[in-house]
């Protein structure tokens, strides 16, 4: 049976926590305007730093999510901020006004909405577990009575206690907390987004298998914004857009090549 009891930490997303964490700007304004962006204002978009989301190499911003993200700005005639923090910093950044937009790998749920809008999909949820070297847990059924690290307030929290039953729930802060979890023998695997794992497994300091990959079934990833702002119909035509000509292709090619293509773009036209 589940030991712990989930926590809505304010969102639920794939791709999950940082590895790394940042902070707001205090001397950065409110977004309280919610016409700016569309008056070729600045629209503010909170991000955790994770790759292949949003990551900087050199001190060049790279990321599937930042492309994304920085060119729904654009399309949209504003200027992109993007605003990094933990990712259990977003939700309430984002209700209290801070920001404008959430870009990270965020789930879309039925829980979610009703206090949020999502725009239309510009990923898919992938999942998967990670494992030591040497662990039985080898395929999806190998997890029954083990100890199985997650992040606390993703999305995956709540996949694995929906969807497996008997397992031990072993909460962390972040990533790289539960990497650590499993080299200090507390859990016997890691549940998380798996566009996230092979950065995991480069830097984790234990050795880890390769991921156990599945897609997860109707869970799409769309940006976030306050209920009722007018600007989803913006965000929803520059993806739009996007998809059609060929840039979201582009940038998912770059990031996600070998990632299979969902039934949610091919019946876009993609």
């Amino acid at each position: 049976m589940n030991q712990t009891k989930f926590v809505v930490a304010g969102a639920l997303a794939i791709l999950g926590a940082a590895v790394f964490s940042g902070r707001l700007s205090e001397s950065a304004p409110s977004a309280t305007d919610e016409s700016s962006a569309a008056v070729g204002g600045t629209l503010r978009i909170g991000v955790d730093s994770a790759e292949p989301a949003y990551y900087k190499v050199d001190g060049v911003t790279k990321g599937f999510d930042y492309q994304m993200a920085r060119s729904v700005a654009e399309g949209m005639g504003a200027e992109p901020e993007f605003v990094e923090m933990d990712f259990n910093e977003l939700f309430p950044a984002l209700r209290a006004g801070k920001i404008d937009m959430i870009g990270a790998q965020v789930t879309k749920t039925a829980e979610q909405e009703r206090e949020f809008d999502f725009s239309a999909p510009y990923f898919v949820t992938y999942v998967s577990f990670l494992a030591p070297k040497g662990s039985p847990v080898r395929t999806r059924r190998d997890v029954d009575g083990k100890n199985i690290a997650v992040v606390e307030g993703t999305v995956q929290e709540r996949y694995l206690e929906e969807q497996y039953r008997d397992v031990n729930v072993i909460e962390a802060p972040n990533a790289d907390e539960a990497v650590r979890s499993m080299g200090r023998g507390e859990a016997d695997a890691f549940f998380y987004g798996a566009p996230y794992a092979e950065p995991i497994i480069r830097s984790a300091p234990i050795a880890l298998t390769e991921p156990i990959v599945y897609q997860a079934e109707d869970a799409p990833i769309g940006f976030v914004v306050r209920e009722g702002d007018e600007r989803k119909e913006q965000i929803d035509g520059v993806i739009e857009d996007m998809v059609l000509s060929g840039e979201w292709m582009k940038i998912k090619t770059d990031y996600f090549e070998t990632a299979p293509l969902s039934e949610v773009f091919r019946e876009k036209g993609v």
